[in-house]
């Protein structure tokens, strides 16, 4: 299980992971507790998915200016 904490911008974090597509790499929306989404995922190396999302995150024009943490669970 991997999540995103961020405040802003929730939605397109959302759709960005839901349609993910790397190296059969995929993520699905689990729920929302307070500013933390969580997604399941098909990794089995967690810490490198997490890396992953972090950097498509940060790819995008709004991901670069945007605070948010990426783990695991």
């Amino acid at each position: 299980m991997l999540y995103v904490n961020t405040a802003l911008m929730q939605d397109k974090i959302i759709d960005l992971l839901t349609n993910f597509d790397d190296a059969n790499l995929t993520f699905k929306y689990v729920d929302k507790q307070g500013i933390k989404l969580r997604f399941e995922t098909n990794a089995t190396d967690l810490e490198a998915a997490a890396k992953k999302v972090k950097a498509a995150i940060k790819a995008q024009s709004w991901g670069s200016v945007l605070y948010f943490q990426v783990g695991v669970e």
